[in-house]
């Protein structure tokens, strides 16, 4: 007689992966906030573009005052010229030709990588401070972020499905934690994904910001999904509370002095690219108005936001009470 097949007993794992990967599927239907997000990183890319072209990297371009007259670099230039002609006969003294020669490599400082390039350490210095600590961290992140983050249960709130979601065998806690899991590969994979387009559209200067801070930008996306996870746990119109939040805390109270900055994500993300970028000159603006901790404390911190906040958001996900039409 034929062997009669038993069906398999039912496995929690093999349902908690399950819904990890029906998650994942839902995740890549993009709706309005990820459209944002791609508009957001095309118009960042062309903004890189656009200064790479000009060579406006670097402080080779910086004027006198005025604006009209010739830049500091063509000045020392025009200095050099003029004390060859001054001391025609002889060379010029020991401390003017010191002088000229401290403005140019103050000016256009040059190191070279492991490949052999040259690079602009200007260069690296104005495309960290301008692009990445600037642009990046204050908005782009934050936007990129909550453009996957706020939809993994939002969506589902908005979409009528999350009853259904909470009808499946799997117990609460874990069905926000495969949640979790399911968006990180979206989120992670355009943070990372679009700072190293933005760095490698610099030229070499980007790659060397790449090579540096790409370890930041991870553990940064890992605490902004769990918070964005966990707004969307917790309000209807996540992305409208995680836009505010965004432009609040992250864009406005992270640049200001002080210890207010150190309720954002974006301050210990930055305290770990000046450690990691300190060897090339990178560092905060004012020390003593930024007050910035160590790579290895700002790191401790992302990590402990990440736990903390999925731990709760778990919690609250397992007791609170959701209804189909809210």
């Amino acid at each position: 007689m034929p062997e009669v097949q038993t069906p398999s007993e039912p496995s929690l794992w093999r349902a908690w992966l399950a819904l990890v990967s029906l998650s994942w599927r839902r995740q890549a239907r993009a709706r309005q906030m990820v459209w944002i997000a791609l508009a957001l990183l095309g118009f960042a890319i062309g903004l890189v573009a656009v200064f790479t072209a000009r060579n406006r990297w670097g402080m080779e371009h910086w004027r006198t005052p005025g604006r009209t007259g010739p830049t500091y670099l063509q000045w020392a230039d025009a200095v050099s010229v003029t004390s060859g002609l001054i001391h025609a006969a002889g060379s010029p003294p020991a401390v003017e030709a010191a002088l000229i020669g401290a403005s140019r490599v103050i000016m256009a400082p040059r190191l070279t990588n492991e490949q052999g390039q040259s690079i602009s350490l200007g260069g690296f210095q104005v495309f960290s401070q301008s692009m990445v600590f600037g642009l990046f961290l204050s908005f782009l992140l934050p936007m990129w972020s909550l453009s996957f983050g706020t939809e993994a249960l939002g969506g589902e709130r908005e979409g009528h499905t999350l009853l259904w979601l909470l009808s499946r065998p799997v117990p609460r806690p874990l069905i926000y934690l495969a949640k979790f899991v399911a968006l990180l590969p979206w989120l992670i994979g355009l943070n990372v994904g679009g700072f190293a387009l933005l760095c490698l559209v610099a030229g070499p200067a980007g790659w060397l910001a790449l090579q540096l801070y790409w370890p930041a930008v991870i553990w940064a996306s890992l605490a902004f999904a769990a918070l964005f996870l966990f707004i969307g746990a917790w309000f209807r119109r996540a992305a409208i509370v995680a836009i505010i939040y965004s432009f609040c805390l992250e864009t406005v109270l992270g640049n200001m002095p002080g210890y207010l900055k150190r309720v954002s994500i974006g301050f210990y993300t930055r305290c770990m690219m000046f450690e990691s970028a300190g060897a090339y000159g990178v560092q905060a603006e004012r020390p003593t108005v930024f007050l910035p901790v160590d790579g290895t404390t700002a790191w401790l911190v992302l990590v402990g936001l990440t736990v903390v906040l999925l731990g709760m958001g778990m919690w609250l996900f397992s007791r609170a009470e959701y209804h189909e039409i809210e």
